[in-house]
């Protein structure tokens, strides 16, 4: 089982190699579920590790015996549910901001209108006769608004006193089973005579390393409101160069309570 919770930094110093050996070009991109844009995961914290740790985890949990306390589907589903709230909310929000731009704009042209000495202009009548509708269609998007963030805020607010004692029951799970994660971690450095490298993604979602040729395993998370990416993707590296995308599709999508 891949782990959710976020550990202890290993206690190892992170290094980076250096130059003459074949560089690992890790690029973290993501689309924008709505709008379709593609993303770039910019200061996003990377490793390139010589090591499985989902294999470590694996054989820990294993050893440890007692299962990790699992998230009930009614509370995912309930998490769901606080997330469609939470778009309707958003959606209703973008549609009031809309009429509310477009009533201030007709406001300040009868304003200005009248500066100019128009207000008895057919023009005016005119500008002057859709402030009115505006105006209440203005009022009912308010109203919308108010009541789709107050179904929102009520979801919210029921499924967090359910997912923080859940939260609570996971992390004590986590700190007694992978006690041993880090010891476990030095002796497989010191057994392969290598360290982990590190690096931050740039304004383009570019992480840079240099790293001896063999099998590597470029690690990472991402979290959104509702979910986290998390990456552990092996790599063989050789040659001069190899490139690795970190995107949803090879991510493993993990719950965020």
């Amino acid at each position: 089982m891949k782990r959710f919770v976020l550990l202890v930094a290993i206690l190892t110093p992170l290094a980076v190699a250096g130059c003459g050996q074949p560089e690992v070009i890790a690029e973290a991109v993501i689309t924008d579920e709505r709008t379709g844009e593609r993303l770039a995961l910019a200061d996003l914290p990377v490793r390139l590790l010589p090591y499985d740790r989902d294999a470590i985890f694996d054989s820990l949990e294993a050893a440890y015996g007692e299962p990790e306390p699992p998230i009930p589907p009614e509370v995912l589903q309930q998490q769901q549910l606080v997330q469609q709230a939470q778009s309707e909310w958003r959606a209703a929000e973008e549609r009031w901001a809309a009429v509310r731009d477009s009533l201030r704009s007709l406001s300040d042209r009868l304003t200005q209108m009248q500066n100019q000495g128009l207000r008895g202009t057919p023009q005016y009548a005119q500008a002057f006769s859709l402030f009115g509708p505006l105006e209440e269609e203005e009022r009912r998007y308010n109203q919308q608004m108010e009541a789709a963030f107050e179904r929102f805020d009520s979801l919210q607010q029921q499924t967090l006193t359910v997912t923080d004692s859940i939260q609570v029951q996971r992390d004590i799970w986590a700190e007694q089973a992978f006690a041993e994660f880090n010891n476990v971690v030095a002796a497989k450095l010191q057994q392969l005579g290598r360290e982990e490298l590190a690096d931050t993604t740039d304004a383009q979602g570019i992480a840079r390393f240099n790293a001896p040729e063999g099998q590597w395993w470029v690690y990472s998370r991402y979290t959104l409101p509702y979910e986290e990416l998390y990456w552990n993707v092996p790599v063989q590296v050789s040659g001069d160069s190899t490139h690795v995308q970190l995107t949803r599709e090879n991510a493993e999508v993990r719950p965020v309570l």
